[in-house]
């Protein structure tokens, strides 16, 4: 029979025992668990336009609707919002589900001296990995 020195020992016998269990269809009872990937949602595009004055004194929002399942927050802004615009931060939904019809957050903001014009901005929404957008449509008039 071959003797192995016992560092080699030390290491083959783990390798062995897992490699065994894995042909068995176990795992070791160190092994750590897969990682959960249960987050699969969607931003929902709605086609949403807001007419508003450039000082217009109410705050104005977008609907954030998510369709799917997610496990952590999600947050959602804008980008291309003209300027003069100033954005409530931070617009944020706890981890939970939706069916794509239900509003998770209202995106909220308020115009001060924004330009007259036409804008499509993206709204967004991310978990911290994935990064979703879908244009909106903001139409700043003298009046409407």
């Amino acid at each position: 029979m071959m003797k192995f020195p016992r560092t080699a020992r030390r290491i083959t016998a783990p390798l062995l025992a897992a490699m065994l269990l894995a042909l068995a269809g176990g795992s070791p009872a160190t092994a750590s668990p897969a990682p959960v990937t249960s987050s699969t949602w969607t931003l929902t595009d709605l086609p949403q336009r807001i007419c508003a004055t450039p000082d217009d004194p109410r705050a104005l929002y977008f609907f954030v609707v998510l369709d799917g399942t997610w496990t952590t927050t999600i947050t959602a802004g804008y980008t291309g919002m003209p300027a003069g615009t100033e954005v409530y931060s931070p617009q944020s939904t706890p981890p939970g589900s939706g069916d794509g019809h239900v509003v998770q957050i209202l995106a909220a903001f308020r115009l001060h001296s924004a330009p007259i014009g036409h804008y499509v901005p993206l709204l967004q929404a991310s978990d911290g990995t994935v990064t979703q957008s879908v244009p909106v449509t903001l139409d700043i008039q003298s009046s409407c």
